[in-house]
């Protein structure tokens, strides 16, 4: 059985959607993904410190994978912006 990652979610919960806070995000993604993530973390680790562990490694893989991109204002997107050349005007 394939595990679903966290970018695979948050790509799909995305969709077309020309912004989404990442608070958001992360909410709609810890919905589908809470019982995995409970299950592979030690009995030890209260649910709190892991979402904050989770929502840390979710906007550290949004910095780096490149299917995710933030707005001018701080939103998060799945759409590619255009990249508008000013010497070309």
């Amino acid at each position: 059985m394939e595990q679903i990652t966290m970018a695979d979610v948050a790509k799909k919960i995305l969709g077309n959607s020309k912004g989404m806070q990442f608070s958001e995000i992360f909410e709609e993604t810890k919905k589908v993904l809470y019982a995995t993530w409970r299950n592979e973390s030690s009995e030890e680790i209260s649910d709190e410190d892991l979402l904050v562990k989770k929502q840390g490694e979710m906007y550290k893989l949004f910095t780096i994978d490149g299917r995710f991109f933030r707005n001018s204002d701080g939103t998060w997107t799945a759409i590619r912006p255009k990249i508008i050349n000013k010497d070309k005007e």
